[in-house]
């Protein structure tokens, strides 16, 4: 899998750019127009210095190179081709028409009516993607709203293992995230496996 592509950037499209990068090979990757218009209006060193996540598709008569601006992006794009009946292509035509977050929250409030306005997405397909992926999508919180509710990495297992029990995966996110911040000096210096557990019993009785 090519995870990113880095190097300058020598041509933005309103739906492809092409990085040269610094072996002097040119990629070409298929983008969502907002992420081309912010390449686009790079300029300098920014411009010479561009790291574009991606995504690959190999099928028999080609590859295709999809780029993105960020993990958002890339996390939105590779769950709705997850969704039975969108592609790469679909996938990419919704990213030209909404923010990440205001689709997430959609998902979130099942507004069949803001997805249903998003080109190429009708009433049916709206049900669809909201059966497959509501409470799926978990994002990180504003870097300005500070680390409080931010969820280390490590604990991914001890999130899954909560949401097979029933609970909702953004609120026990949510819940973890501020029992590290509240109790982060009782923490220091446990073993993993210690806090694993102090986070169990505590979420438990927070999440009633």
């Amino acid at each position: 899998m090519i995870h990113a592509v880095m190097g300058e950037l020598v041509h933005a499209g309103p739906h492809a750019v092409v990085i040269r990068t610094n072996g002097g090979i040119e990629f070409e990757l298929l983008v969502s127009t907002k992420t081309a218009s912010k390449l686009s209006n790079l300029q300098g060193d920014a411009r010479r210095q561009v790291r574009l996540l991606s995504w690959l598709q190999h099928r028999d008569d080609g590859m295709t190179l999809y780029g993105f601006v960020d993990e958002e992006e890339r996390l939105l794009f590779l769950e709705l081709i997850k969704v039975s009946g969108i592609g790469p292509r679909q996938a990419q035509k919704i990213l030209n028409s909404t923010q990440v977050r205001a689709f997430v929250k959609a998902l979130d409030d099942n507004d069949v009516n803001y997805l249903s306005s998003i080109p190429g997405i009708g009433p049916k397909t709206s049900q669809k993607i909201i059966l497959a992926l509501r409470d799926t999508i978990i994002l990180e919180p504003p870097k300005e709203a500070g680390k409080g509710g931010q969820t280390d990495r490590r604990f991914e297992d001890l999130i899954a293992a909560l949401v097979d029990m029933g609970y909702d995966k953004r609120q026990v996110s949510s819940v973890i995230g501020k029992l590290l911040e509240e109790h982060e000096k009782l923490l220091e210096g446990k073993r993993q496996q210690e806090i694993e557990e102090f986070l169990f019993r505590q979420a438990i009785i927070q999440l009633g």
